[in-house]
């Protein structure tokens, strides 16, 4: 099938950027890098328009936005889609089947700019065939998307768990002790700028930002090392594990994810550190991980970064150490853990669901753009 120019298409944009201090919690949904931040008395789409992230860890991610939206310049909008040669379903499918990573440039600062997506082609098969594999791909990702939904109320119930054990941590109104980050963790400990090769026999991977994103432990967000890589020691993620994300976009830094398990053999980059607790008779790692995704508590995590607006943000060692936290006692602290490892028992099983549907997407997606559906 002859590949149309993506420009031909549709004209991508980068829009002006509404700074966070302009967003409120009323109006028009404002979508970042990553999905909708906040909101807007102003739009400036009317029509749903394919986004893709183009700056940062998740560069290249694609989302659709709703009707009536503002989009930032985090995302690069697929403007003035022709509706009489493509069908926006079948386009982002497509887009996030065919990757984005051979237009991703900048090593510090990923991004992607209008001249790298001038290379993008896009198979455009009649209209109707468009339509007719995006709805079987639609009702796939339904499924896929209703156990995710399942997942996060699950994480919703242990987060009002959390607020009802232990309240706000940011207006403390059960007084509990206050102390810095410092006084618990007794150092941040992260890997190196490691440049990975495309292909390598490496024993050892090298976990991408992205692993933590989520604020869900991933492995299989990592690549392999050099051959000639030996790690610190200290930099190989273990079970029982809390890692921190002390580099990514506005949106995305300070995330805090738990390792349940992992396979051997996965290092730290620079960009994510592990806790080193100082004295584990007085903090559970499980009520520390569930502080730190506490969205209160986040934004005071989000305080801390620093960079230019649009750049990598980043959080220093010495400014996370001085941050105060709410220190129940350890009692109660352990109580909310023991019911934290339940839950995510469950979670566990409703994701080993999550990932069959995800394989049975990915075969249809397969057979959609290799013409076999």
């Amino acid at each position: 099938m002859i590949e149309t120019p993506l420009f031909e298409i549709c004209r991508p944009k980068q829009w002006k950027t509404i700074s966070s201090k302009d967003l409120s919690e009323h109006g028009y949904p404002v979508y970042g890098a990553n999905g909708i931040i906040g909101f807007h008395s102003e739009y400036n789409h009317e029509k749903p328009t394919i986004l893709i992230t183009c700056r940062g860890a998740t560069c290249g991610t694609i989302n659709v936005s709703v009707p009536f939206s503002y989009i930032n310049g985090n995302a690069m909008a697929l403007d003035d889609l022709d509706e009489n040669k493509a069908y926006i379903n079948y386009i982002s499918y497509y887009l996030k089947y065919r990757g984005l990573a051979d237009v991703i440039s900048g090593s510090a600062q990923p991004q992607i700019t209008r001249e790298g997506l001038q290379s993008v082609k896009i198979p455009l098969p009649p209209l109707a065939e468009q339509r007719r594999i995006a709805s079987i791909l639609d009702q796939a990702d339904e499924l896929r998307q209703k156990r995710q939904q399942a997942i996060e109320k699950l994480d919703q119930l242990l987060q009002a768990t959390f607020i009802d054990m232990f309240g706000d941590p940011v207006s403390n109104p059960k007084g509990w002790d206050l102390v810095r980050v410092g006084e618990v963790v007794n150092e941040f400990i992260g890997g190196k700028n490691i440049e990975c090769p495309d292909e390598s026999d490496s024993d050892y991977k090298i976990l991408k930002v992205s692993a933590v994103t989520s604020k869900v432990y991933k492995p299989h967000e990592s690549k392999f090392a050099p051959n000639t890589f030996e790690p610190n020691p200290l930099a190989i993620v273990e079970k029982g594990d809390l890692l921190f994300s002390r580099a990514n976009t506005t949106e995305l830094v300070a995330a805090t994810a738990y390792v349940w398990e992992t396979p051997e053999n996965i290092v730290l980059p620079d960009k994510l550190w592990k806790f080193s607790i100082s004295d584990e008779s007085k903090v559970n790692k499980l009520y520390l991980w569930d502080l730190f995704k506490n969205i209160e508590f986040r934004n005071e995590l989000s305080k801390l970064s620093s960079g230019t607006s649009g750049s990598m943000k980043n959080i220093s060692k010495g400014k996370l150490n001085e941050l105060k936290m709410p220190l129940p006692p350890k009692e109660l602290q352990d109580k909310f853990a023991e019911f934290s490892t339940k839950l995510w028992g469950q979670i566990k099983t409703f994701q080993q669901s999550s990932d069959s549907l995800d394989s049975l997407f990915n075969s249809l997606q397969n057979q959609a753009f290799n013409g076999t559906l």
